[in-house]
């Protein structure tokens, strides 16, 4: 009898162990598990920018009677107390809702692009008014907002579309599909700048771009009224945020070459106030 009684305890006392053992592999796993790392792609350096003489005429701003400010689809951005962080990605909903048939032929049309970020609202456009110098504007009335994930196809009904596997063409949203900004030809000027209400000519920060044809040049005006410029950026991101500071205004164009240049995400830091 004592030794059956002995034999069920031991038996017992081996069952405990192994839960345990068990129990604690399992902690020990949940604990010492490293979670996925993230992958975020490292902006490249570019040399000093070189202090240029003024593409303008004048000290001119901008027009807003009859500015638009439409709403941002989602709230996005990173926000602090001394502003607002985010990307003119050419992505926005809203943005690309207030364009000409919502440019789903790439065409963007006047007014262009219109992205609020924080409490301002970034314009990207044609440089083709105000009192630039002739060598700095352009008349072609549009730019490219291209599809990032597809060349369109075209549809029977005469639409633009996203090609199957099968090799049909399926109907899209264009305003549900990521775009970026590309010119017309290598003499295409375009202008970014941003207001708000009350203001035709916020001061905001241009933190990196991402060059996906190249090489492009890139002039900005500080917010004392100096012109900085680079004369080639080559393809790919770019971190600008040592320089590119309390800015007015940006034009960018092509090096000079025939061809026609692209970019994207555009890091912007709006302050909270002007």
């Amino acid at each position: 009898m004592k030794q059956r009684i002995y034999f069920s305890a031991r038996l017992i006392m081996m069952f405990c162990l192994s839960i345990s053992l068990l129990l604690s592999c399992k902690k020990e796993t949940k604990e010492t598990a490293a979670p996925e790392p993230v992958i975020e792609e490292t902006a490249g350096s570019v040399s000093s920018p070189v202090l240029a003489e003024s593409p303008a005429i004048d000290r001119g701003v901008e027009e807003t009677s009859a500015s638009l400010f439409p709403g941002k689809t989602l709230p996005g951005g990173r926000v602090a107390t001394i502003g607002t962080t985010d990307y003119v990605d050419f992505n926005d909903e809203m943005a690309l809702t207030i364009l000409p048939d919502n440019a789903a032929n790439t065409f963007a049309l006047a007014p262009f692009y219109i992205q609020q970020v924080g409490s301002a609202w970034v314009h990207v456009k044609e440089n083709n008014t105000g009192n630039y110098k002739p060598a700095f504007k352009s008349e072609y009335g549009h730019f490219h907002l291209s599809y990032e994930n597809f060349e369109p196809c075209i549809r029977p009904d005469g639409k633009f579309g996203k090609p199957t596997s099968g090799g049909g063409c399926a109907s899209i949203n264009p305003v549900k599909e990521p775009r970026r900004l590309y010119t017309h030809a290598g003499d295409h000027w375009i202008k970014i700048y941003a207001y708000d209400y009350t203001s035709s000519s916020r001061t905001f920060d241009l933190l990196e771009i991402k060059v996906t044809k190249g090489p492009i040049q890139l002039w900005f005006k500080q917010k004392d009224g100096d012109w900085y410029h680079w004369n080639s950026i080559g393809v790919g991101t770019k971190n600008l945020s040592t320089w590119c500071t309390s800015i007015k205004e940006v034009l960018i164009s092509s090096t000079g070459n025939a061809s026609s240049i692209g970019f994207d995400n555009l890091k912007v830091l709006m302050p909270s106030f002007e």
